[in-house]
């Protein structure tokens, strides 16, 4: 428990993969400074992590937090440090509001709040970037890891803040996490594209679809991360009221990020964040 305790705890909560690509980044980049680290990924919220210092990462959903990290954070007690990586498909000020109800428990539960990493990766919802932009997002990630991973080697403390417009929009968007269980519900699949792989069924976080009688269900813990219908190979899961922003399918970041061209969507945004290459 002892040698545990003297690690950084990286945990991570990631839907189709954006989140857990960069929280192993980090994990490496801190090896290779002679951080000792512990990569672990959040799978129902009720984890515990033995480590005193922590790194949580997520992906932002709808200017706020996957609702599975509440209880991930209700159950920590170790009152150590706790740095935020988390990712999202646009650079906006809006986005700086999602870690505010984690501060709150992680507060209470003894934890200093060190800062927060935010890194642009590829929409997995509402539209899809070309792969030329989701390399050039993944190479622009790595570098920032990078410096990131120095300022968490030194115990730099980076302050949180966001603006009046991003806590009202994250408190009004909050909504999303009653409307998802609601909407899951009404998720279905496409008999005539499905080839009962049920990847869907297998690696969903919250256990929320199962067969049974040849019959695809769909339960009420569904906490909006599409991993079921973004990597459904056939396009077969439609996604309720929301099927209008699927998208599907892995993204090639191996494409030539020098030829990504942002378009008309958060232009000036993009390009800032690009041109920074820091935290």
């Amino acid at each position: 428990m002892e040698q545990t305790e003297k690690r950084i705890g990286i945990w991570v909560f990631s839907g189709t993969g954006n989140t857990l690509k960069c929280a192993e980044a980090l994990a490496a980049a801190l090896t290779e400074r002679g951080v000792p680290v512990g990569l672990h990924e959040i799978a129902d919220g009720a984890e515990t992590a033995t480590e005193r210092d922590l790194v949580i990462c997520y992906p932002v959903y709808g200017f706020n937090m996957p609702r599975i990290l509440k209880p991930f954070c209700r159950h920590l007690t170790g009152g150590g440090n706790v740095w935020f990586l988390k990712t999202s498909g646009e650079p906006l000020h809006l986005n700086d509001n999602s870690s505010a109800e984690l501060i709150r428990i992680l507060r209470k539960n003894g934890y200093a709040i060190k800062g927060e990493f935010h890194y642009i990766m590829p929409y997995n919802m509402v539209f899809r970037h070309t792969d030329e932009m989701a390399s050039r997002m993944w190479e622009t990630a790595q570098m920032r890891i990078s410096d990131a991973a120095n300022k968490i080697a030194n115990g730099e403390e980076t302050p949180i803040k966001a603006p009046l417009s991003a806590k009202i929009v994250s408190a009004l968007c909050r909504i999303e996490h009653w409307f998802y269980p609601r909407n899951g519900r009404l998720f279905r699949v496409d008999p005539k594209k499905c080839v009962r792989c049920q990847q869907c069924v297998k690696h969903c976080p919250t256990k929320n679809i199962t067969f049974e009688n040849g019959r695809f269900r769909f339960g009420k813990n569904c906490i909006g991360c599409v991993r079921c219908s973004f990597n459904c190979q056939t396009g077969a899961i439609k996604i309720g009221l929301i099927d209008f922003m699927r998208v599907n399918g892995p993204y090639d970041f191996t494409r030539d990020p020098k030829s990504a061209v942002p378009g008309r969507f958060c232009r000036k945004p993009y390009e800032s964040y690009f041109a920074d290459k820091r935290d």
